[in-house]
């Protein structure tokens, strides 16, 4: 096992991460992970990361993951911009914005029921996804044609597909393609040039997941190919480390000696991030009825996790998961490479982290 030494240009975060470190080694050993790579970074913009790796090596700071639902906090992050803007009202109908949804099942459905996962409507399963490879307006299609199976607002049914109603908005408010308006709303500001949907460039540098069903290279080429089409705003983007931190920390209060762009004032952010679905509560696979913790494109934390009620976060099915808390001053990004990875990792080595902070 390598531990890849701390990369240049980072600043030394009053927390101590050898014991988070300690953690992901351990979970790499014991092939719960196949690497590691986390970073953390403060209201101050002070950040840090660390990087573990297996028998197939370590990640680098530039190594490039895929980051499956992780996309949807990234895509609701850029969505939040319109109503910043007071271009966007979260509970108007998306008919509105979305002229072709008039007189539709769907005309009832608002952007605030996509980012809550309460739009009653069915959504596509993530192996039809691998198997058929759809294109995006194949995706769209599926999502214009369905109708609801609950009525909106009343139910929670986690929903990936209905994502590209809001990637439909925005490039409609932005009067260019989803991707450009991603770009010029996000990632472009933020500076995080290695985020997108197209990973071809960038293939020396990417991080293969295992466990997908798609070790051979030339399928590997193919599903590429397929996400850098499709441009899957509910999981298909790829992207790196410094990346993910960058978007975390203009996350967080800004701190008076903050550098870089800030996206969302922090009365939108606030709202972004706060629990929309008090009250609500869902029936799991295993039968077992439990509480509904859903922010806007974003994740409350289980109750017995670490953080404070501000906290949000997303993970995503490749191991990832963006983490940020604004009462703690400090987010953290957590990254890895194994389909259906147990969400214990990135929980485990983040309340190691809390519980060394300084």
């Amino acid at each position: 096992m390598t531990l890849a030494a701390e990369p240049t240009g980072t600043t030394r975060l009053p927390i101590d991460l050898g014991p988070a470190r300690q953690v992901a080694a351990a979970h790499v050993r014991d092939g719960s992970v196949p690497c590691a790579a986390f970073g953390v970074i403060d209201t101050a913009g002070r950040s840090t990361c660390e990087f573990v790796g297996g028998p197939g090596g370590a990640p680098e700071r530039e190594s490039v993951f895929f980051l499956a639902s992780i996309t949807k906090g990234i895509v609701a992050t850029a969505v939040m911009r319109y109503v910043d803007e007071g271009r966007l009202d979260l509970h108007a109908p998306l008919a509105r914005y979305l002229p072709k949804l008039e007189g539709s099942a769907l005309d009832g459905v608002s952007a605030w029921h996509v980012l809550t996962h309460t739009s009653g409507l069915r959504d596509m399963p993530v192996d039809s996804l691998r198997r058929e490879r759809p294109t995006y307006q194949r995706s769209l299609r599926f999502a214009l044609e369905s109708a609801p199976v609950t009525e909106p607002g009343t139910a929670y049914a986690y929903n990936s597909v209905t994502f590209i109603l809001l990637a439909e908005m925005m490039a409609r408010l932005s009067g260019t393609s989803f991707a450009e308006a991603l770009s010029s709303r996000l990632t472009q500001p933020l500076d995080m040039v290695d985020t997108t949907f197209d990973a071809r460039p960038l293939r020396e540098r990417l991080i293969p997941v295992h466990g997908s069903g798609i070790e051979n290279r030339l399928v590997q080429e193919l599903m590429m190919r397929f996400l850098a089409g499709a441009q899957m705003p509910g999981g298909g983007l790829f992207g790196t480390l410094p990346d993910l931190l960058r978007l975390a920390g203009a996350l967080l209060p800004a701190g008076p000696a903050a550098p870089g762009p800030r996206v969302l004032s922090q009365a939108t952010i606030d709202e972004m991030g706060r629990n929309h679905t008090e009250g609500m509560t869902q029936i799991t696979e295993a039968g077992v009825e439990r509480e509904v913790r859903q922010a806007l494109g974003w994740r409350k934390p289980q109750r017995d996790w670490p953080g404070g009620e501000r906290t949000f976060t997303h993970g995503g099915m490749s191991g990832g998961r963006i983490w940020v808390d604004p009462e703690a001053g400090f987010a953290v990004v957590f990254l890895s490479n194994l389909w259906r990875a147990p969400l214990e990792v990135s929980i485990a080595v983040i309340d190691a982290i809390y519980r060394t902070r300084g």
